[in-house]
């Protein structure tokens, strides 16, 4: 697995274990949750740099085929978090028309640069 690293994150500790409790609710854990997000972004950037280079097709379909591997074992991140947010839409007797326009608003527009 290569070497590792440890990274740390300031965040919130009632909002922690509220996400960890969330993903264990639906059997998953954050740490292997982020891990896989950070490999799929990882690899996205390795074939931009690719492309940046001119490099061969091969070497990009080959570096592809390895983002499209991580995004199949991170793919289901994305599936719970939009099944949950349909299913607390129904709860909360909110339409789920507008929930479906506000996740789709929330797809079109790029939140502003943070500070840090």
């Amino acid at each position: 697995m290569g070497e590792l690293v440890v990274y740390s994150l300031k965040v919130n500790k009632e909002r922690l274990e509220l996400a960890k409790k969330f993903l264990f609710r639906e059997g998953e854990q954050l740490q292997d949750s982020l891990r896989d997000f950070i490999d799929v972004a990882a690899d996205c950037e390795q074939c931009l740099e690719l492309h940046e280079e001119d490099a061969s097709i091969g070497e990009l379909q080959s570096a592809f085929t390895t983002l499209l591997a991580r995004c199949k074992d991170s793919w289901h991140l994305n599936s719970i978090l939009q099944e949950s947010v349909m299913q607390i839409a129904k709860l909360s007797k909110v339409p789920l028309d507008f929930i479906t326009n506000v996740l789709l608003e929330a797809q079109r527009v790029k939140p502003a640069a943070r500070r840090m």
